[in-house]
């Protein structure tokens, strides 16, 4: 082989291996960025949450929404919903870099973004639309002093 020849080749090498250095980079770059482990940027808006209000919200049905107790129970066997009894404390560990009120938020308005294991996503997914942004931090607020 020439000295040209060569050149070319690592040339060609080199530019390969940036390439999947370049690539490689994105990628993780694209991992770190994803929501999956942060709180949705809606929690910030939320007013502040009044637990006894969300106590009461969790067994009244609003705007034809089922109420949270149709499936969830506190300190019993689990229902089609799962048992709810330490979910304050159980809430914060769900989701790796999610906060517990994160984690509450988004159990309420996107269920479906994480199903505890040993159960179906079979959560009603409206209440984002049924319930006001008030009702919702009562809900988060009521079920963090569980």
């Amino acid at each position: 082989m020439t000295d040209a020849s060569t050149a070319f080749i690592d040339h060609t090498l080199r530019r390969r291996i940036l390439c999947a250095v370049g690539a490689l980079m994105l990628l993780l770059l694209l991992a770190a960025c994803s929501s999956g482990g942060q709180d949705p940027a809606e929690v910030a808006t939320l007013p502040e949450g009044d637990a006894r209000r969300g106590e009461e919200l969790f067994i009244l049905s609003i705007e034809g929404a089922p109420p949270c107790s149709n499936c969830h129970v506190l300190a019993g066997p689990p229902n089609e919903g799962a048992d709810l009894t330490g979910f304050g404390a159980l809430a914060a560990s769900r989701v790796s870099g999610m906060t517990a009120k994160g984690y509450a938020y988004q159990s309420i308005v996107k269920p479906a973004a994480f199903v505890v294991p040993g159960f179906s996503n079979l959560m009603y997914n409206q209440y984002e639309h049924r319930l006001s942004p008030q009702q919702i931090a009562d809900l988060i607020a009521y079920l963090l002093t569980l």
